[in-house]
């Protein structure tokens, strides 16, 4: 009888959830530093390289999947002595839940640099034209009067809504600054807001809104010696009654020295504030003269009280911990030089 209650009540969560609104959350990376255009748009461009092509993907709960492709450059026939423009834009798919919800989010983001101090501090300004497609199989939406009140089982599936999907577009914008200690320990700081407008939200209630994103990011490289450095990272995401504080870092190994396979290892751990411990492996990969590439894995592990709460859903048991992989590509503006230490202009730096 219980599992029959359970079943009954997760499906009525589920069809409501997807009838009256769906504006929840933005989906989150946990590591800021393989992601950063989509949370701060005025990090387009901000490269010591021409281009930069980023992939990522997540999976989270056995059910919630989410994959993106990301680009950016500077717009190098734009520079002046003191200013560079810079453009990226990326699409990120999401696929999750008992109704096969899907959302695509696409952004365009175009960005100004400008050294407020040569060669020390650079000051940048982004905007972000973002456009959303979500929707729905109302096949698999599944309400009380479908279950069989004795045996639990599904007398029949489906629902007749109004909405099934909806587009909708909306505009973000961002700051960032980044100060140079020295030639090799940079420091950046920044502020983003997406959803400004608030538009979307509702497949069934269109009075209902999206929620603003608002976020604060902070990365640096901070040099141990000229084969080691540390890399700490910080992310702070509020969204409605939603808040996360990523924090942590990165231990970065040069390997020029040792082997030719890779260039560098990475080492990290992170925490999300209250809920999870994060732990990253990284490798950075010379391909050419004036190519890098970035492979990086890393697992959530859940320390919260989700863990233990999260363990049914439809009568199956579901992960609680989230796993990522990210891909970077750098196609830097000269020779990429390795010496003994490592490499002399590190993009990843």
């Amino acid at each position: 009888m219980i599992k029959i209650y359970k079943k009954a009540l997760i499906s009525i969560l589920l069809l409501g959830a997807f009838a009256m609104r769906v504006h929840s959350q933005d989906v989150h990376f946990s590591q800021f530093d393989a992601a950063p255009t989509y949370f701060n748009p005025a990090l387009a461009g901000l490269i010591d390289c021409n281009n930069r092509i980023i992939g990522n993907f997540k999976t989270q709960w056995a059910t919630y999947n989410s994959a993106m492709l990301s680009y950016d450059q500077k717009l190098s026939r734009l520079a002046t002595a003191r200013s560079q423009f810079g453009l990226g834009g990326f699409v990120n798919a999401d696929y999750s839940g008992a109704l096969s919800y899907g959302n695509v989010l696409g952004e365009l983001t175009p960005a100004y640099h400008f050294e407020a101090i040569p060669s020390k501090l650079t000051l940048s300004v982004g905007l972000a034209a973002m456009f959303n497609y979500n929707s729905f199989n109302e096949a698999n939406a599944v309400s009380g009067s479908h279950i069989d009140p004795i045996t639990g089982e599904t007398i029949y599936g489906g629902s007749d809504m109004e909405n099934t999907s909806q587009f909708y577009w909306d505009l973000g914008a961002g700051v960032n600054a980044k100060y140079m200690v020295n030639e090799n320990f940079p420091v950046n700081l920044g502020f983003a807001m997406k959803r400004l407008l608030e538009n979307g939200g509702g497949l069934q209630d269109n009075s209902v809104s999206n929620y603003r994103r608002f976020s604060v990011n902070s990365n640096a490289v901070v040099p141990v010696n000229t084969i080691m450095s540390f890399l700490p990272s910080l992310i702070y995401i509020q969204q409605h009654r939603y808040n996360q504080l990523n924090f942590g870092t990165y231990f970065k190994y040069n390997l020029a020295h040792v082997t030719h396979i890779i260039e560098a290892a990475y080492v990290g751990v992170w925490y999300r504030w209250d809920d999870a411990v994060i732990f990253g492996l990284s490798a950075d990969k010379l391909l050419g003269n004036d190519w890098l590439l970035n492979f990086g894995i890393n697992y959530d592990l859940t320390v919260s009280d989700f863990r233990s709460s999260n363990k049914w859903t439809s009568g199956q048991n579901v992960r609680s911990d989230s796993f990522e992989i990210s891909i970077r590509l750098m196609n830097c503006k000269s020779p990429i030089r390795v010496v003994r230490q490592g490499i002399i202009n590190d993009p990843f730096r």
